[in-house]
């Protein structure tokens, strides 16, 4: 049996359900169907461990902090910028948000800089 653990983006569901599986987040969930172990150790938003000692597999490495931005809606209805769990940029409005969200890894990554 392999242990699963679900690490969501900042500003989504804390759980998850996918290929007939539920997932809390960070929270390791028992998978025996290796299809299913196939697919998720190919998702960014998934950590696939080896053994009951929770040793990784080659699960894809996290994806550097330029393409972690995003513009993410907080708990008052507006919008900000987010590296991570950094916050970058607040009052953006839905539009802003919208836009920023389309650009390029690079785009995002100037506009934050400028």
């Amino acid at each position: 049996m392999v242990k699963v653990k679900y690490l969501p983006e900042p500003g989504t569901p804390d759980d998850t359900e996918t290929l007939n599986h539920k997932f809390s987040a960070r929270r390791a969930t028992d998978v025996t169907d290796e299809a299913v172990l196939a697919v998720l150790r190919g998702n960014p938003f998934f950590q696939v461990l080896d053994d009951d000692k929770g040793s990784k597999t080659s699960t894809p490495a996290p994806k550097p902090a330029s393409t972690q931005l995003a513009a993410v809606e907080q708990e008052d209805g507006t919008f900000a910028i987010t590296n991570g769990t950094d916050l970058i940029k607040e009052g953006l409005t839905k539009e802003d948000a919208d836009a920023f969200n389309a650009l390029s890894d690079e785009d995002k990554a100037e506009y934050v800089a400028a």
